[in-house]
C-alpha cells in the first residue's frame, strides 16, 4: 500500500484537479479544501483502507495539510487501525 500516493490522488479526484497539482506540504486552505470537505475526503480513505479514523485523530487545528493527513493515515494502519464498526439494521 503506498498511502502517500493514495491521499494525492483521494485529494485530487475529490477537488477534480490533476495529481500534479496535489503537493503534501500543501495546506487545506490553499487547496480550498473546508472541514466538511475533510470529512468526505477522510471517508474515502477510510472506505479505501477497510478502517475507522477516530475524528479525534484529524483535529483540523492540528491537521491543516495533506502530509498530515498521510501521516496519520499510515500511523493508523501501522498500528493495526480498528475496522469500520459494523452496522446493523
Amino acid at each position: 500500500m503506498e498511502v502517500a500516493q493514495d491521499v494525492l490522488q483521494i485529494i485530487a479526484n475529490y477537488k477534480g484537479i490533476t495529481l500534479a497539482d496535489v503537493r503534501p506540504e500543501q495546506s487545506f486552505e490553499e487547496l480550498g479544501i473546508d472541514s466538511l470537505d475533510a470529512i468526505d475526503i477522510i471517508y474515502e480513505i477510510e472506505d479505501k483502507y477497510g478502517i475507522d479514523i477516530p475524528q479525534d485523530a484529524l483535529d483540523l487545528q492540528n491537521t491543516k495539510t495533506v502530509a498530515d493527513v498521510m501521516t496519520v493515515v499510515q500511523t493508523h494502519l501501522d498500528n493495526g487501525a480498528p475496522p469500520p464498526a459494523a452496522t446493523t439494521e
